[in-house]
């Protein structure tokens, strides 16, 4: 599909009981946030599907974050949507633990000041790296954030000077080789450029070793032959080590009592456990494999049914700051500052998770909800009850899809949403919901009449 229809046309939702057009409108909106409410067989997740169709068309890039495979090309179709999209306008990000899998980057510095910089970057990456293992303590925290900053600093990425944030940004797999330093200096008592140097001679002795086999080998040498050539590389890798150890052990350098780095009065035990867990999530493959690539104008599905619940929260928050800082970035290059319609839409149908990232004012999904407005952005939030919306959320929602709720809920509703008894006992399952975007609730036969 590539033709799109304008977009401030309306989308058909329905007609009221007298007959009236409900319509959808992106420029009558406050902001480009919605709530689609209802209990499992609502008809929630169809309903979201109808309007990603529709609002997709009018130019929308979607970012969907999909814990259960329900937003796949095929569900579209099976839905009786292929008038509006096709597998083309779809891009797939699958997240693996095996090779293959996508991953993202939580290292990456946003390319705009409002994305905070190094400073906010390190903040954000010792949040997530808490996330993975909460059995962290402070201490562990607190090393984490002095690392990073030496990392950023060995890629050449200053907090002080915006254009180096283009650099190529390193991983956690930097971050593991950082921490392995330190703990080999801690453990020796050496400097980290003598233990750097002494690293590298070993692993430049057995690159030249292991090449000296194969060509041995090509050339018929016999064993005797091959082990006496590994012996000489061995010997020249035992001089040089040596040397450096030597000069490690001058009069001088003993009495200038330490080596003078910030990490050599650091607790081995403490980097040691710390680097275990950045370990574990170089292993994980999330953080450090095929980088995922976002398709502008598309359909972008963040397929995590294949990683656990701990970690889809995890990616859910790298993914909700990188489509906020897209947003913002795109606005200074547009200078189109709060536009009629919203360039990027995050959406979660999983409101409980959702709600597990929200918990901080500052946190990605509630920054969409509250400043997405004047950046193009907006997030729609699929839930079962209202329990899993949080007040702050709650207060910046544009327009609401309420389908049946389960009958418990029935006085939270009332209260939240104003909603009368009667206009509860309307809702049917997968037949219809209560609809507003600003003004009153109306019953609707969603996306059944056009």
């Amino acid at each position: 599909m590539t033709a799109y229809v304008p977009f401030d046309e309306e989308i058909l939702i329905g007609y009221d009981a007298q007959g009236e057009v409900v319509s959808w409108c992106s420029p009558r909106l406050n902001n480009f946030n919605g709530l689609y409410m209802g209990t499992s067989g609502s008809g929630k997740t169809w309903t979201l599907r109808q309007m990603i169709a529709r609002v997709y068309r009018r130019g929308s890039t979607f970012h969907i974050l999909d814990v259960k495979g329900d937003f796949m090309p095929e569900n579209f179709t099976q839905t009786g949507l292929s008038n509006y999209v096709s597998e083309d306008d779809f891009n797939i990000i699958s997240f693996s633990y095996f090779e293959g899998g996508s991953s993202l980057n939580p290292l990456q510095v946003p390319r705009s000041q409002e994305g905070g910089g190094v400073v906010m970057t390190i903040e954000n990456a010792k949040e997530l790296v808490y996330m993975f293992n909460k059995k962290l303590g402070p201490k562990q925290i607190s090393y984490l954030g002095e690392v990073l900053k030496s990392v950023y600093s060995d890629f050449n990425i200053d907090h002080e000077d915006e254009s180096t944030w283009v650099n190529k940004a390193p991983t956690f797999a930097d971050v593991y080789d950082k921490l392995t330093l330190i703990y080999q200096c801690i453990a020796s008592g050496l400097d980290s450029g003598s233990v750097g140097s002494i690293m590298n001679e070993i692993g430049r002795a057995k690159r030249k070793t292991i090449a000296g086999i194969r060509k041995a080998r090509e050339e018929g040498q016999d064993v005797n032959s091959i082990s006496l050539g590994c012996q000489e590389t061995a010997a020249e890798a035992s001089d040089v080590i040596a040397g450096i150890v030597k000069s490690q052990l001058t009069f001088e350098n003993l009495e200038r009592n330490g080596t003078g780095e910030e990490w050599e009065h650091w607790s081995k035990e403490t980097v040691y456990s710390l680097r275990d867990t950045i370990n574990q999530m170089v292993e994980s493959r999330l953080f450090t494999g095929e980088m995922s690539k976002v398709a502008q104008s598309k359909i972008n599905v963040y397929d995590m049914t294949n990683i656990s619940s701990a970690h889809q929260q995890i990616m859910m928050e790298i993914i909700a700051r990188r489509t906020f800082a897209m947003s913002v970035l795109n606005t200074k290059k547009t200078g189109n500052i709060d536009p009629k319609f919203a360039s990027h839409i995050l959406v979660c149908d999983e409101g409980k998770h959702a709600k597990a990232i929200s918990k901080q004012p500052l946190s990605p999904v509630n920054r969409i909800a509250t400043e997405g407005r004047g950046f193009g952005v907006g997030v729609w939030m699929g839930v079962q009850q209202p329990d899993q919306v949080t007040q702050d959320q709650l207060r910046n929602f544009a327009f609401y899809f309420l389908l049946k709720t389960p009958e418990s809920s029935s006085k939270e509703m009332q209260r939240m949403f104003g909603l009368k008894p009667n206009q509860l006992k309307q809702l049917e399952f997968r037949e219809n919901c209560q609809y507003s975007a600003g003004g009153k609730y109306v019953c609707v036969r969603q996306f059944k009449e056009d």
